[in-house]
């Protein structure tokens, strides 16, 4: 990864923000590195802080800082700009976080077999107290979340019943006015379609349909 400390005087915090990260990411597309220092500089402080917000410990939030921008240098020609680069780099930077605290728990994450095996079941599990649970359970709860506003109405509708409230299939189907063989195939559509949403998430893979974290 290129240094940036001799670019660091050449901008200020404001000029950093007007620099569009598109321009940016196709300059170093184009074989110009200096592009991605700039980018590095936009971004370094918020990286680090949001690292030291998840770990609590500040050499090792050096360390994944380096390792996150290694990451995004190594992959960038990779990038097609599907999401905004922000939302791709924040991806990158909770996934080595989580990699960090699994590699300090060495307890079992969440995965994919998790959601294969439901979104039903998934939302139901009980929250271990091991950090890399409670860091992966709040971020994936904020993208289920996100997820089920693509839901059909009706499906989300049944969805938010079901789980929001918690309410039981008999009384889902009441409040709706609908029988509850209905209401079961509501939910099971939506957790297809959810399975199908969430799924480049949890393959570190961005997300088409959301262009923000």
């Amino acid at each position: 990864m290129p240094e940036t400390k001799r670019n660091m005087e050449l901008f200020s915090t404001d000029d950093l923000e007007l620099i569009d990260d598109h321009e940016l990411v196709t300059r170093f597309h184009k074989g110009d590195t200096e592009a991605f220092n700039t980018l590095v500089l936009k971004y370094q402080n918020r990286i680090a802080k949001l690292i030291y917000s998840k770990i609590h410990d500040a050499e090792s939030t050096k360390d994944l800082c380096q390792e996150v921008f290694l990451k995004v240098y190594k992959s960038l020609s990779r990038f097609k700009g599907d999401s905004a680069f922000y939302s791709w780099l924040y991806r990158i930077a909770m996934n080595s976080c989580i990699d960090y605290i699994r590699q300090q728990s060495r307890r079992k994450t969440v995965g994919i077999d998790d959601l294969e095996a439901g979104v039903e079941e998934f939302l139901l599990i009980s929250k271990l107290p091991s950090p890399s649970h409670m860091i992966e359970m709040q971020e994936l709860g904020d993208i289920i979340d996100k997820a089920v506003n693509h839901l059909p109405p009706k499906q989300q509708q049944v969805f938010r019943l079901r789980y929001e409230k918690k309410l039981q299939i008999k009384e889902v189907a009441v409040l709706i006015n609908r029988s509850e063989g209905t209401v079961k195939t509501h939910l099971h559509h939506a957790h297809r379609r959810l399975r199908e949403l969430l799924r480049p998430y949890l393959e570190n893979r961005p997300l088409e349909w959301d262009d923000q974290i």
